[in-house]
């Protein structure tokens, strides 16, 4: 321990936590009224946990010195201080043991188990140690009356819990979240927020109406807003106004004995942030499940789709593919293009039915199908028929459209396509001159019927060429408010002759979605393939 990290370091935390520990005592037991040694404002206990469980059970000492030093001041026989001393460091040890032990305790207090463990194990289990023991000693050093030992038992314990309660939160949190800046919520609003509960905590405890209960609008927001750094800082700057204001017989607790009232107060800053640690908890549980899944979904989608397009000798390539919706929902829009053995190329564009896994499972089922039963095929429409087999013996319930191309590249500079459509929209082809075709004729969707309606179609690219291959989101992607129709598709087209494909997808996207910063409502693929005038390595001379 000392050897692994150096006794200077060591050293300096015992010291640290000595005299931040001393510092404490010292004005906790400002407000002693009961005892010179009894306080219902106990803040070292939540110091003293919460630096065993950030450094370690080894800096025991720095407890057990502050401990020492705070008590040996009150009048107390030393034995006695002794005996408060023990309880005190035993109390620390044994709630830092509980919570790491039975509960799996993470200080950073994201977890609402840990939050529940926090009160139950650190708040109220282990300070009854102290409780006990120090109650005990003072008995014992005729400090106290035998009759007296049940209500200093229990101011002893609440204030214990106060501090656990209340500082070890803060601490633990101080610690775990830097630099606090996960959560929404940002500085002009904090300050907003802390000004608010500066205000609002002095209207509260400076009038004998109870108010307390226009605090806890302030608290949703910290927790909603800020999370746990929020909360616990929240939380303290309601403290800081609220107990010296109780202290000074003043606000809703004004009335009863001196500490009576200030464990009233304290037992309400204890449910306060007991309850909106809960809240803060279950927001950034929620908030953590949500990351894993869109990590799982962006992961899954990835996967579905080629990590980039293949170098094609002679042809340009472009593709544009925009996922719609939740980050967390898997869209079922799927592109392909790969090389055969016979040197021909297949280039697939599909749009499976619905989102989420089981419209992931069917688009895996479609892709690697297709790649399949493209070493098997030559012809696209075998190829579909072996797709739509797999997906009624495998996914009954799905259906996909599907267009599929076989292109065979000549040598004279152009190409041959050969393409079958099930169900999908029809791909068009923007010639050299300017001019576009629609090319194909419909099929019918996959996975409907045992026996689909599937032909192949054959067209020549010329140099220049370019085939547009895409997904019904393009059109769609703000319907019904606006659907762009054939025309308007063709008319986009047009405006992109003589163009790169990179430009082609990049025009078409731009003419036909235009500057709408909305979301589209569908998935996205636009595909092109462009036959160069001059292939790779040619002098267009």
């Amino acid at each position: 321990m000392e050897g692994r990290g150096g006794w200077k370091p060591y050293a300096a935390k015992v010291a640290v936590l000595a005299a931040v520990y001393y510092g404490a005592a010292k004005l906790g037991l400002n407000l002693a009224f009961e005892s010179a040694s009894v306080t219902a404002i106990w803040a070292p206990t939540g110091i003293a946990l919460a630096a065993v469980l950030l450094w370690g059970y080894r800096v025991w000492p720095g407890v057990a010195l502050g401990a020492l030093l705070a008590n040996s001041w009150t009048g107390v026989p030393f034995y006695a201080v002794l005996g408060i001393t023990v309880g005190n460091t035993l109390e620390a040890l044994a709630g830092a043991y509980l919570l790491r032990e039975l509960a799996d305790f993470r200080a950073s207090l994201e977890r609402v188990r840990d939050v529940i463990a926090l009160a139950i194990l650190g708040g109220a289990v282990s300070t009854t140690i102290a409780a006990t023991i120090g109650a005990t000693s003072l008995l014992v050093g005729n400090e106290i009356a035998s009759g007296d030992f049940g209500s200093v038992w229990r101011t002893w314990w609440l204030g214990d819990m106060g501090g656990d309660l209340l500082v070890a939160p803060a601490l633990l949190v101080a610690v775990t979240h830097w630099p606090y800046a996960r959560a929404p919520g940002r500085l002009p609003e904090a300050a907003a927020l802390a000004a608010a509960a500066l205000g609002v905590s002095a209207l509260v405890f400076t009038h004998d109406t109870p108010l307390i209960f226009v605090l806890f609008p302030l608290g949703v927001w910290a927790a909603l807003r800020f999370w746990q750094p929020g909360t616990v800082f929240g939380i303290l700057l309601v403290a800081s106004i609220a107990i010296p204001l109780t202290e000074d017989n003043r606000g809703p607790f004004a009335g009863h004995p001196p500490d009576d009232r200030l464990l009233f107060a304290q037992g309400f800053l204890g449910i306060a942030s007991l309850t909106m640690l809960v809240m803060a908890a279950v927001i950034t549980e929620r908030r953590r499940a949500e990351e894993e899944v869109e990590s799982i979904a962006a992961t899954l989608q990835e996967s579905l789709l080629p990590s980039h397009l293949p170098v094609i000798p002679g042809v340009e390539t472009a593709v544009d593919f925009r996922a719609a919706g939740s980050q967390h929902i898997v869209g079922g829009d799927f592109y392909d293009l790969f090389p055969g053995d016979d040197e021909s190329w297949t280039v697939i564009v599909g749009d499976v039915l619905g989102k989420g896994a089981t419209a992931a499972a069917t688009t895996g089922l479609a892709r690697y199908t297709l790649r399949a039963a493209a070493v098997q095929e030559t012809q696209p429409s075998r190829i579909l028929r072996l797709l739509n087999d797999a997906i009624l013996r495998q996914s009954p319930d799905q259906s996909c459209t599907v267009a599929c191309g076989r292109i065979d590249l000549g040598p004279a500079n152009g190409a041959r396509l050969t393409l079958s459509v099930g169900g999908h929209p029809l791909p068009l082809v923007l010639r050299a001159d300017g001019s576009v075709e629609q090319i194909g004729q419909p099929g019918t969707m996959l996975g409907v019927l045992p026996d689909p309606d599937l032909a192949d179609h054959t067209a020549d690219l010329a140099p220049g060429d370019a085939l547009i291959l895409y997904t019904d989101g393009l059109t769609d992607a703000y319907a019904p408010g606006r659907i762009v129709k054939r025309a308007g598709l063709v008319a986009a087209l047009e405006s992109c002759a003589g163009r790169s494909a990179t430009e082609i997808a990049r025009g078409v996207q731009e003419a036909v979605l235009g500057a709408r910063k909305a979301e589209p409502r569908d998935d996205i693929v636009l595909l092109v393939l462009r036959v160069q005038e001059h292939p790779a390595g040619a002098n267009p001379r």
